[in-house]
């Protein structure tokens, strides 16, 4: 009988040791390769993400600059009604002018007339208005050249400071020429041409 239980205890013993030798530990072998499984499977599958924008459209604007409808470049706009032959002291002549921003932005504008080489260039003045023309006088507007003397072979400033004009929008200047009442006896039979140079730029 006491042989039995020492047999028995043996053997308890031993299949206890069994267990510790082939079960314990190699469960714990295999669960230390699930974690290093697990941690190589994260570095290599590493996450990532992308975004995408996409701007407006980019477009530029013009400045364009028309006298009466016309470019008046290369080709000048012909300023027909602004002429008088057989002029004597104290006469004028008078004509308007619509000056138009048919660009996409708002500028800026001025304007001198150039005059060809005569004696008679100094003895014309030109008035400069927004005001109404009958033909030989400006009235009523603004005056914004007074009665300046036209340069011989030169330039003069008949707009010294720069007129704001929207886009879309024109005014009308008035231009009134006028033999000086005190024109010397030497421009007689005397001719002069001038252009009017109008320059426009952003605002």
């Amino acid at each position: 009988m006491s042989r039995h239980e020492v047999s028995g205890s043996r053997s308890g013993f031993a299949a206890r040791a069994r267990e510790l030798m082939s079960g314990g530990k190699p469960r714990a072998i295999a669960s230390l390769g699930i974690v290093l499984g697990l941690g190589a499977i994260g570095t290599l599958a590493a996450w990532s993400d992308s975004a995408t924008a996409t701007s407006g459209v980019f477009s530029t604007g013009s400045v364009d600059l028309q006298l009466n409808g016309n470019q008046g470049n290369p080709g000048a706009y012909a300023f027909a009604n602004l002429t008088k032959t057989g002029m004597m002291p104290g006469d004028s002549v008078a004509a308007t002018l619509p000056v138009q921003n048919t660009g996409t932005v708002p500028f800026k504008y001025s304007m001198v007339a150039n005059s060809t080489s005569s004696v008679l260039a100094p003895q014309l003045k030109v008035l400069v208005s927004t005001g109404t023309s009958n033909g030989t006088a400006c009235s009523g507007g603004t005056v914004i050249a007074n009665h300046l003397p036209l340069t011989s072979g030169g330039a003069a400033n008949l707009i010294p400071t720069a007129r704001t004009l929207a886009n879309g929008a024109s005014e009308t200047l008035c231009f009134q020429v006028t033999l000086d009442a005190a024109a010397p006896v030497s421009v007689q039979n005397q001719t002069v041409n001038t252009s009017f140079n109008f320059n426009a730029t952003t605002a």
